[in-house]
């Protein structure tokens, strides 16, 4: 039983021990399994993490950034455009609009635009739209300076954001505004020279990096990436500034004065082509036009000329040959030619100069009317200028096949034919210049942002039209219509003008409008070595006459006296002598008196001289010390004053004295 019992525990034993060794085979295997599964894991999430952040890193990262980021534009500074001597008329200046989130204003919505408005201007319809608005960012101000957008961050905090504008600023003030156009809200251009140099002057915006935190505010982080903007170009023009100002100040008197609904005064360089002024209004014109190149019209008499030129060009006719003009009636076929005044019989140049309409007619018939035709197309008519960045018309010129038996004397006199003011200054210089066209020029040079030349456009001529004699001759005979036939009223004192008067019926319901005139007179000084072409064109005048002599002469004087007098043309001033004052308009009614512009009037004298005639205001004098000649002549000028000057460089000393009352049209003794 013993024997029996001790076996027994120790098969007892020996079971617990088997079954205590298998349940830790079983511990240790499932110990493996679990450690072989959690290594499993950890190397499936390293390989995992490995792939996101070294395989794939860069492509999240920008999903991550994508989700999270945007890119702020950083708006490219606008080139400036400048006159020929360097004076800047439009220049680049940053504004900015700004936005606040209706959705964090908590409610008192009336005072933030209340804050607001206390630093910039918030438009009742702006104050409505941001009252209204339920949810997002609506616009509150535009046009904010970078000063008054420093206070509003300072003011609102996070409840404003910002987006940049491009805008622009005229330092010159008006001068050549529509000439020069105008930009969108966005920066690119809108009008004028702004849109058709737009690829040049707008430049290469930049980026910056932005991010988005938990609240979804924005900020730039530190180190974000960042594109800099690359500036537009800076463009030269031909024009000169206080020639644009002087032809602007002298339209806008004569449009006054003359009731006229419309007008151009442009100036030429004849030697060069380059345009040195381009005044041009309209009544109601689009502000994206600017007349001078866009509406051709009929030239009247301002186009006999160049009949004259093509008949000594093609050796069918002397200067001094004469011609009966049939006591001023014509009767041709079933048309009946007239002339303003009577003459029994007039030589070729008195036809021109006397601007006999029966003279040219008979004139015309020597010339056929392809030959008529080829001479008015060299001189540039019915053809565009190709004048750089601006739209222009091409006028009209019908070929001769489509011309009428009446066509040949109709185009003598300036009828059935167009031009616009640019395409009959260009003409007339290529008779002041001796025969060669020249291809208008709008655009000197280009030069990037650090101020390096691009590109330079030099004088283009386009072709030879007439013999250097035959020019010279026109020149003459165009004297002559200054000195004593229908522009006489353009006459300068001491130097000689040459040019022509045209006064021609507006078209109108197919036919001509009774009783509306466009008067005109196109020359250029000095007629011995020209500097400058001028074109005036008075449209539709309503006061007093409406010849071309009468009224775009005596403009045209004015003009010529204030662009002489100063260095933009590169004449003596001492040429211009005192008391060549303008000469009076004919026929003008009571109305305001011109007070501009207003010339050198260079004498010995150091006593302030005073035009005589009606009393004009008085106006203080300013004070012009430390200005150049030049400028203080502009500001004088501005003030319908005369300046004369007798010292060298800068103004040292002025009579009478500044702040002295002076009548309008009186001189200021500079020296």
């Amino acid at each position: 039983m013993t024997r029996f019992g001790i076996h027994g525990d120790a098969a007892a034993t020996s079971n617990r021990d088997g079954i205590a060794s298998g349940g830790a085979r079983t511990h240790t295997r499932r110990h493996r399994c679990l450690a072989v599964g959690v290594t499993l894991v950890a190397t499936l999430y390293a390989v995992r993490l490995a792939d996101l952040q070294i395989v794939r890193g860069s492509e999240h990262r920008e999903t991550q950034l994508a989700q999270s980021a945007t890119w702020d534009s950083l708006p490219a500074p606008r080139g400036s455009i400048l006159d020929r001597r360097g004076e800047v008329l439009a220049s680049h200046d940053t504004r900015h609009l700004a936005y606040v989130p209706v959705d964090h204003l908590s409610g008192d919505r009336e005072a933030t635009i209340d804050r607001v408005a206390e630093i910039v201007d918030v438009s009742a319809e702006r104050r409505r739209a941001v009252l209204d608005a339920t949810h997002g960012w609506p616009l509150i101000a535009s046009g904010v300076r970078d000063e008054e957008r420093v206070r509003l961050e300072n003011e609102l905090g996070r409840n404003i954001r910002f987006e940049s504008a491009s805008s622009r600023a005229y330092p010159a003030g008006s001068v050549g505004r529509r000439l020069i156009g105008g930009v969108a809200a966005d920066g690119s251009g809108r009008t004028g020279l702004e849109r058709n140099l737009d690829p040049l002057l707008r430049g290469v915006p930049g980026r910056a990096e932005v991010r988005f935190d938990g609240h979804n505010n924005s900020y730039r982080p530190p180190g974000g990436d960042v594109v800099e903007p690359r500036a537009g170009h800076a463009v030269v023009l031909t024009i000169d500034a206080e020639l644009q100002r002087i032809a602007e100040t002298a339209l806008a008197a004569a449009l006054v004065e003359t009731g006229a609904r419309a007008g151009d005064i442009v100036l030429l360089d004849p030697r060069t082509g380059e345009l040195l002024a381009v005044a041009s209004e309209r009544t109601g014109s689009p502000p994206d036009q600017v007349p001078a190149f866009t509406e051709p019209y009929e030239p009247g008499s301002t186009l006999k000329p160049f009949l004259l030129a093509s008949l000594l060009n093609e050796g069918r006719v002397e200067l001094d040959e004469t011609i009966d003009v049939e006591d001023g009636v014509y009767r041709t076929g079933l048309r009946t030619i007239r002339d303003v005044h009577e003459y029994d019989e007039l030589s070729v140049r008195d036809v021109i100069a006397k601007s006999s309409n029966v003279g040219a007619a008979k004139l015309a018939a020597r010339l056929e009317p392809r030959v008529q035709h080829r001479y008015l197309r060299d001189f540039g008519l019915g053809m565009r200028t190709q004048v750089e960045g601006l739209n222009e018309s091409a006028g009209r010129l019908d070929r001769p096949d489509n011309w009428t038996a009446f066509s040949p004397a109709s185009h003598a006199i300036g009828y059935e034919v167009s031009a616009t003011s640019i395409q009959l200054v260009a003409a007339y210089a290529a008779l002041a210049n001796g025969g060669v066209l020249m291809q208008p020029q709008l655009v000197r040079e280009v030069r990037d942002a650090d101020g390096r030349v691009v590109r330079r456009f030099e004088p283009r001529p386009v072709r030879r039209v007439v013999r250097p004699e035959v020019a010279a001759q026109v020149t003459r005979v165009l004297e002559s219509v200054v000195e004593d036939g229908t522009g006489t009223l353009a006459q300068m004192s001491r130097i000689a003008v040459a040019g022509k008067t045209g006064t021609a019926r507006l078209a109108a319901d197919g036919g001509y409008a009774q009783g509306r005139y466009r008067a005109s007179f196109v020359g250029f000084a000095p007629a011995d070595d020209p500097r400058v072409v001028i074109l005036t064109r008075l449209e539709d005048p309503s006061e007093g006459s409406y010849y071309g002599g009468a009224i775009a002469a005596p403009t045209s004087q004015a003009t010529l006296q204030a662009a002489l007098a100063t260095d933009g043309v590169q004449i003596d001033p001492r040429l211009v002598v005192r008391g060549a004052a303008p000469r009076p308009w004919a026929g003008r009614a009571a109305g305001p008196r011109r007070t501009g512009p207003f010339i050198f009037a260079v004498g010995s004298s150091e006593e302030p001289w005073h035009e005589s005639g009606d009393a004009h205001d008085s106006i203080a004098v300013p004070n012009l010390r430390g200005l150049s000649p030049r400028s203080a002549a502009a500001r004088l000028h501005e003030l319908g004053l005369r300046a004369a000057w007798m010292g060298a460089g800068t103004v040292e000393a002025q009579r009478p004295p500044a702040g002295r009352p002076l009548k309008r049209g009186g001189t200021v003794v500079l020296r």
